[in-house]
Order: structure tokens, then sequence, then C-alpha cells
């Protein structure tokens, strides 16, 4: 019989539970062969992970330049070129715009300087040398001016001068700046960041016609639309057509006036002819078409039998239109054609 052991346990447990225990062993993790131990792994990962950096919402983009010069220069060997501009002014920094093409930034040559523009020498040289086309501008915000002065085989082929307050053509568009970068297939913004004057809106919405769009302030299409019947360019007849198409009877109106008022291939290369217009259901549109045609029967060849024959038919079937003024209208083209035509 075993012998009773402490109390509220039974007979051998306790001397069991008595007996000297191992120690407790923390559990070890195997690394797989190759692998760094974890603190080494972080380490690893905080060198290999871009720095953080603080974004700061709201910040306002850097102001533009007040007035920038440079260089040009279309030609061979960029790099020599632009260690020989750095020769003379250290400050130059080039940037490659496209295959044969660099722009030397001299920005911060000294004060009143204006190398790109002022140095003649320095653009006779980089033209005979290359050889190429060196072009020196400049563009003051401050002045409100800009020029451009044109290099080549060793000889000034060109300058422009414009002062932006009393400019020779009122469109920037058409001013040294923006020809330049236009002759080079550049906008504007990477020739220069000077602010310049904005652009009219007549002629902007003149373009958009042309290429097609619809401005959308309908006093601005209207008077676009006018300035085109006075363009004799494909492009010019073809947005003219397509006003004619438009919904809005005062959009048809000018158009059709424009349309009528030049000689551009009418009734050809999918051009209405002159009487499908007269068939237009607003009767103003139907005037407005007989007002053009009395300024393009002037115009008029005698042996243009084809162009002729459209204005006679235009004519007749507005002799006998339901509306007086349009009736009106026609007879006074048909006076003017016979005095002129015959």
């Amino acid at each position: 019989m075993r012998p009773p052991g402490p109390r509220g346990t039974r007979g051998g447990l306790a001397a069991r539970d008595s007996l000297p225990q191992p120690p407790l062993r923390r559990a070890v993790r195997v690394r797989p062969p190759g692998q760094p131990p974890q603190r080494a792994r972080r380490r690893a990962l905080a060198q290999a992970a871009p720095p953080r950096r603080l974004r700061v919402s709201g910040a306002p983009a850097p102001a533009p330049p007040r007035a920038e010069n440079g260089i040009l220069y279309v030609g061979p060997e960029p790099d020599e070129q632009l260690e020989r501009v750095r020769a003379r002014w250290r400050s130059a920094r080039g940037e490659v715009l496209g295959e044969g093409l660099l722009r030397i930034d001299l920005s911060s040559s000294p004060r009143g300087s204006c190398p790109g523009y002022n140095d003649v020498e320095l653009l006779a040289e980089l033209s005979r040398r290359g050889p190429g086309v060196a072009f020196g501008f400049f563009c003051d915000g401050v002045g409100r001016a800009e020029g451009v002065r044109v290099f080549e085989a060793g000889r000034r082929i060109d300058a422009r001068h414009v002062e932006w307050d009393r400019p020779p053509v009122p469109d920037p568009i058409a001013w040294p700046i923006a020809s330049l970068a236009l002759s080079l297939g550049l906008s504007v913004e990477r020739l220069t960041r000077v602010e310049r004057p904005p652009r009219p809106a007549l002629p902007v919405a003149v373009e958009a016609l042309l290429a097609g769009a619809r401005p959308e302030d309908d006093a601005l299409r209207r008077r676009a639309l006018d300035l085109l019947g006075s363009l004799d360019l494909p492009e010019a007849s073809a947005a003219l057509a397509r006003a004619l198409e438009s919904d809005d009877w005062i959009d048809r109106y000018h158009a059709a006036r424009a349309y009528a008022r030049r000689r551009r291939g009418q009734g050809s290369d999918g051009l209405p002819r002159l009487e499908e217009i007269g068939a237009d259901p607003d009767e103003s549109v139907r005037e407005a078409l007989l007002e053009g045609i009395q300024e393009l029967i002037p115009e008029v060849d005698f042996q243009d039998t084809a162009l002729q024959e459209q204005i006679d038919r235009a004519v007749s079937h507005g002799l006998e239109d339901e509306d007086e003024d349009v009736r009106a209208a026609a007879a006074r083209a048909r006076a003017l054609r016979e005095e002129l035509l015959g």
C-alpha cells in the first residue's frame, strides 16, 4: 500500500511533481538558409525603400520668369556649340528640344546684357561654325517687348522686334516669339515661360472654325463666320458649309452670306450649290444668300458658265419667294447680273 501523499493529492503525484524539472526553452524559429536575421532584414528594407517626402498641399506653383533671353541653334554638333557659348557666358544652360535643335538659356547672364539677342558676334560664330542657323531671342515681361534675330552662315538674315503695347499686328501669334516657335514646330511655352499678352478672341475663334470646332460664344462665332467669307481657303469653305447645316438659323444666316460672296468652288468637292442654300426654311437665310451673291457677281468670270448657272437659279428661286424682302434682294441681284455679265 502506497503511503498517503500530501493533503489533497493522491499518492505518487506529489512525489512526481516534486521532481526537478528541466528549464523552459524558448521556441527558436529556424531561418531558411541564406536569409539574414530579422534585424538585418528590416535594415535592408529600410535602406531599399525610397525616402518619405512630405507633401505640402496647396503649395503655390513657382512664378513664371519676368524676362528671358537665349539662343535656339538648329544644326549639327549641339554639344560643341553649347561649349562655345559657355566660353563667353558661363551661366549658359542647354536643353535639347529635338533632333538637331538646342535651346541655350542665357537668362542668368549679368543684368542688362541680354546676350541671347545682343551678342551678334556669338550668333554669327555659331551659325558659321555649325554650319547651322542661330536664333537669338528675348522676351521681356517688364519692358513689354520681344525680339528675334536670325543668323545663317555667319550673316544676319532677319531681325524683328515688337513692343507689346504698340504692335504692328494685334495678334501675338504673328509676333516674333510665336512665329519662331511655330516655324520650328514648338509651342510658345517651350521657347519661353514669360507670360505674353493673350491672343484676341476673334482670331482664336476663326482658327477654331477652320479646325472643325464650334466656338461657344454666339456673337464671337458669328463674327468669325463673317470673316471666313473673305477667305478663299478650302478650310474656310468647308467651315462655312458645316455652318450652313447648323440648327441655329442665325449661324446659317451669317454663313450663307459669307459662303456666297466669293468664288470658292461652290457645287464641287462636296460643297453645296448656291440654289440649294436658297431652299433654306428661314427667309432671313435666303435673303442673306442673295446679298452675298450681289458681292460675288463682280468677281465672276464671263467664261465661268457653271457658276453663272448657279447664280441664275438662285436668283430665279428668289424672285418667286413668298417673302417680300427675299424677292427684293433677288431683284437687285438680277439687275446687277444683267449689268455686269449680260
